[in-house]
């Protein structure tokens, strides 16, 4: 059955409640009822009463589950549809009247990226609209974009979501490095074997909630650390002062005085970037030109980006 085709949105003498068609909306885009219970700032159990409300107003079982998480029935597809337009139009009545004509787009991605190489890169976005200004947004959690946390969402995988336009526009490297003070004191490793011998400086483990920067696993089993913290400069800042090996991305070490890369004909991890929007918010004219904006620098540095060179192109 086609619940938008053969189904109102009202029944049993009572209409259905934005609220509830929300919460049906959030536990599709998410996959889980605890992450859109999360997502809403509900209780697990309201989401669920929530739910069920919802079915036994139209007379349809919403939704099921299977190992991977809770999956929208095929018979409420349509209903599905039929939400998310009504979400899309009232987002975009939501822009015009906050927004109106505002230039202002909020870019959030994780503080490498965003102090290391989008806030260089700035000059080059009035190629494409010189009017624009940019909310640069650090920050080490997966944004959602669902509620407005930002306009552009950046990140090191595609998040897939239901709701988003995510493109992959480029890709980076990651690279040992450490200080000549520490190669003086402990030795230069020679190959891959050697960094057991070696202590490190990365990231607090239970502090990270993106998995795509657990790169240093990639290159050494239960490494012995000296300094962890969960900024990545500071994690640069240390290593610079000789308490240890770093793993870190080009943009984030490249042209720093003091820093000798190490092992890079053996040692090299790549992540992808992507980039992400709402769906309903693609068509406006400063999220066209942002994206199209990072596209070009992510295309235009991609030397730079794997190491090849030391510097972002000017141009």
């Amino acid at each position: 059955m086609n619940v938008t085709a053969n189904k109102p949105l009202h029944g049993a003498g009572a209409a259905a409640k934005w609220d509830d068609l929300k919460v049906f909306l959030e536990v599709a885009r998410h996959g889980s009822v605890h992450a859109a219970a999360r997502h809403l700032r509900l209780d697990h159990s309201t989401v669920c009463r929530r739910i069920g409300r919802l079915e036994a107003l139209l007379a349809v079982k919403l939704l099921d589950r299977n190992r991977k998480g809770v999956f929208v029935r095929p018979e409420a597809q349509g209903l599905l549809q039929h939400i998310e337009q009504m979400d899309r139009h009232a987002s975009s009545l939501d822009e015009m009247i906050a927004q109106g004509e505002s230039k202002v787009v909020r870019i959030a991605t994780m503080e490498g990226l965003a102090s290391g190489y989008i806030a260089r890169c700035m000059p080059a976005l009035a190629r494409f609209d010189p009017a624009i200004k940019i909310e640069l947004v650090s920050n080490p959690q997966v944004v959602d974009l669902n509620r407005k946390e930002a306009d552009v969402f950046l990140s090191f995988f595609n998040p897939a979501m239901r709701g988003l336009r995510s493109t992959l526009v480029g890709n980076f490297s990651l690279f040992l490095y450490c200080s000549k003070d520490y190669l003086k004191r402990h030795g230069r490793p020679r190959r891959r074997s050697d960094l057991a011998e070696h202590v490190f400086v990365g990231y607090v483990d239970d502090l990270l909630a993106i998995d795509a920067v657990r790169w240093l696993d990639e290159v050494i089993m239960a490494p012995r650390f000296s300094f962890q913290s969960n900024s990545v400069f500071a994690q640069r800042n240390a290593a610079l002062q000789g308490m240890g090996i770093v793993l870190l991305p080009t943009f984030v070490a490249s042209g720093v005085d003091g820093f000798e890369r190490i092992l890079d004909d053996e040692v090299s991890i790549h992540r992808e970037v992507w980039v992400s929007a709402r769906t309903e918010h693609s068509h406006l004219a400063r999220i066209k030109a942002v994206m199209a904006f990072l596209k070009y620098i992510f295309a235009r540095d991609v030397d730079f980006l794997r190491g090849k060179i030391d510097n972002i192109s000017n141009g």
